[in-house]
C-alpha cells in the first residue's frame, strides 16, 4: 500500500472543461465518479450509451441518442466535480429538461464525450500492455 497516495487529488484523477448551459457556467467532469453516477441515475453501464451515441453520430442523418440518458450523461458529469469539491451542483435535472437549449445539450454531451476520451487515451511514452501467453509466443514466432 505505500505505493499509492493517501489522498486523491481530483485535479489528477479527472479531465474537467467549463461550459455555459441553461445561462450558467457550469464545469463538467469526466473520472470514475463519472460512470457510478450514470449508472446509478440510469440503470445502464455507461458502455452500453458510448454504443448508442456512436450509432446515432454516424447515422445518416446524425441524431441524437436518448435524450433521458443523455441528460443523465450531462448530470453524472456535473455532479462529478462539484461533489469531488463537496459544493452544490449550479444546474439539476429539472433545469437541464426544461430550461435547455437542443444545441446546448448537443454541445455538453459533446464535451463529455471529448472529456472521457481523454481520461481514457494512454499518455505518449507509457508502455502498452504486452501480450501473455500463447499471443505473446505466437508474436516471437512471426
Amino acid at each position: 500500500m505505500d505505493n499509492y497516495p493517501q489522498e486523491l487529488n481530483p485535479e489528477e484523477t479527472m479531465i474537467t472543461k467549463e461550459i455555459t448551459i441553461g445561462g450558467k457556467p457550469v464545469t463538467l467532469a469526466y473520472c470514475y465518479a463519472t460512470e457510478i453516477s450514470y449508472k446509478l441515475l440510469s440503470d445502464e453501464d455507461i458502455n452500453a450509451f458510448m454504443q448508442e451515441v456512436n450509432k446515432c453520430l454516424t447515422a445518416e442523418p446524425q441524431r441524437m441518442p436518448d435524450i433521458r440518458k443523455t441528460i443523465f450523461l450531462i448530470l453524472a458529469a456535473v455532479s462529478a466535480y462539484y461533489e469531488s469539491r463537496g459544493e452544490e451542483l449550479p444546474i439539476d435535472d429539472k433545469e437541464l429538461m426544461y430550461e435547455c437549449k437542443p444545441d446546448e445539450l448537443g454541445t455538453a454531451l459533446g464535451v463529455v464525450l471529448g472529456l472521457r476520451g481523454q481520461f481514457y487515451v494512454v499518455p505518449s511514452g507509457e508502455p502498452e500492455d504486452k501480450p501473455v501467453g500463447k499471443a505473446a509466443k505466437k508474436r516471437k514466432n512471426a
